[in-house]
């Protein structure tokens, strides 16, 4: 240990006994200077916080105070922006509503209902509200009465009609096509439209039972198609006084909806060029047997179950019973929607998108296919025709000499050349027996039917207010 001096010893005593008087003398003269620094010291970072926070909320007012080029008539963002494009918005759906309604209206004419089913039947299918169904007295004129408005379509292109209950000529062997003698009858009109073809377009109305409400709305809004199709026809030969001089003298195909619709419209997926036919027993082992080389990839649609045996019905059984299903029931309105509409694009939908697919809200896009014989001087005539139409018409395929799935006649077609026309009375048709200037053109696209104009669509009102 130190030791103390003894003459320290008793000034530590002193010390001892008044340190606290001399602490709270000390104390004060040290603090007080460090507190004054610190002060100081904490005051300047304020200052220079808050300027720093100043400088950020003034750039933000800023931004009120600039304009942006391009966007003078919706101001910047700021408070009122989102109202401001909400009411553009706003003015830009009653616009485009107001563009529907008229589109709607001009298509009227086109949307009438027969008047041979009746006033009453007339002014109780117009009323008619989403989700409501026509009586059975209703249906049933329809199903009567719709066969002989559907035996009426070959007039409007100047054609001998020639559909039957159960007629038509089935399709030969290695897809030989029928025998189709013009007669003298055939020879006073403008147009040959193939029997076959007039006979399978008349199986899918010829119904044996009852037809569901939306079993008659689809067909009449497919019957509707068929008479824009056949008033394209008939424009397009308009100027003719006959079969010799007409720009299409001869209609092997006129499809519409499911018979025109297409896996691969376009040949989009590939394989648009193929070995020409050579009649040989690979080129009929290869062929697709199904309808017009593409039913193999399309849907069931109970509507067109028939098509396969011309006139024959073809009974549908249910998988777990075993009973028969009506192709008229309600149980099969859904599989009616498939393959009746495409989309913009031109790919056909099935039903489960019909109703999500954007395209089906304004417009029905119904697939057509219009195949024959067209005089090529007046080949663009007939692509006018389409486009001169009150309906919007997309022609998206032009094919020229196409090969068909079944025939076994080539690039040519079944009346390539010449040559078969002669033999089947096509020799009345001009001064030396041959339309010389005659070729196979296929035509495909699809027919745009307009919707009722929807404001709930729009967003412009609630399916409550709607």
């Amino acid at each position: 240990m130190v030791e103390i001096p003894d003459d320290i010893k008793g000034y530590l005593k002193q010390v001892q006994k008044y340190h606290f008087w001399l602490l709270a003398i000390l104390m004060p003269l040290i603090l007080v200077p460090l507190a004054f620094t610190a002060d100081a010291k904490l005051l300047k970072e304020i200052d220079a916080r808050s300027s720093a926070v100043k400088s950020k909320v003034e750039s933000i007012n800023s931004v009120a105070r600039k304009t942006a080029e391009g966007l003078e008539s919706f101001g910047h963002p700021q408070s009122g922006w989102a109202e401001q494009v909400s009411r553009s918005n706003d003015n830009l759906r009653k616009k485009t509503h107001e563009q529907w309604a008229s589109i709607w209206d001009q298509q009227k004419p086109i949307r009438k209902w027969p008047a041979d089913l009746g006033s009453d039947f007339v002014r109780a299918i117009v009323r008619l509200k989403p989700g409501q169904n026509l009586s059975t007295r209703f249906r049933d004129r329809y199903l009567d009465r719709i066969r002989r408005i559907v035996q009426e379509l070959p007039s409007r292109i100047d054609a001998k009609e020639s559909m039957e209950a159960n007629g038509g000529f089935e399709r030969g062997e290695f897809g030989m096509p029928p025998d189709m003698d013009i007669t003298d009858e055939d020879a006073d009109h403008r147009v040959v439209w193939d029997s076959t073809d007039q006979n399978e377009l008349f199986q899918t109305f010829y119904w044996t039972s009852t037809p569901s409400t939306k079993q008659i709305i689809l067909a009449q809004e497919e019957l509707w198609a068929y008479e824009i199709l056949c008033d394209v026809v008939a424009k397009a030969n308009k100027e003719s006084t006959g079969s010799h001089n007409a720009t299409i003298p001869y209609v092997s195909q006129l499809a519409v909806g499911y018979r025109a619709a297409e896996e691969d419209p376009g040949g989009r997926k590939g394989g648009r060029l193929k070995k020409k036919a050579t009649g040989g027993f690979d080129d009929y082992m290869g062929m697709d047997m199904g309808m017009d080389g593409e039913m193999g990839g399309k849907p069931t649609n109970p509507r067109f179950a028939n098509i396969g045996g011309y006139g024959m019905e073809e009974e549908m059984y249910d998988e777990f019973t075993g009973m028969p299903i009506d192709s008229a029931s309600g149980d099969n309105d859904e599989a009616l929607l498939n393959w009746i509409y495409v989309d913009s694009e031109g790919m056909p939908l099935e039903s489960a998108l019909v109703a999500e697919s954007p395209d089906t809200k304004f417009v029905h896009y119904i697939p057509f296919c219009l195949k024959g014989r067209v005089d090529q001087r007046k080949l663009d005539l007939l692509l006018r025709s389409f486009a001169t139409m009150s309906v919007p018409i997309d022609v998206r395929q032009v094919r020229v000499n196409p090969g068909s799935a079944d025939s076994m006649y080539g690039d040519e077609g079944m009346y390539g050349g010449g040559g078969m026309m002669d033999g089947m009375g096509f020799d009345s048709m001009s001064t030396d027996g041959v339309r010389r200037y005659d070729f196979n053109v296929e035509l495909r696209g699809s027919i745009a039917i307009a919707q009722k104009p929807s404001r709930t669509d729009l967003g412009l009102e609630t399916e409550a207010q709607e």
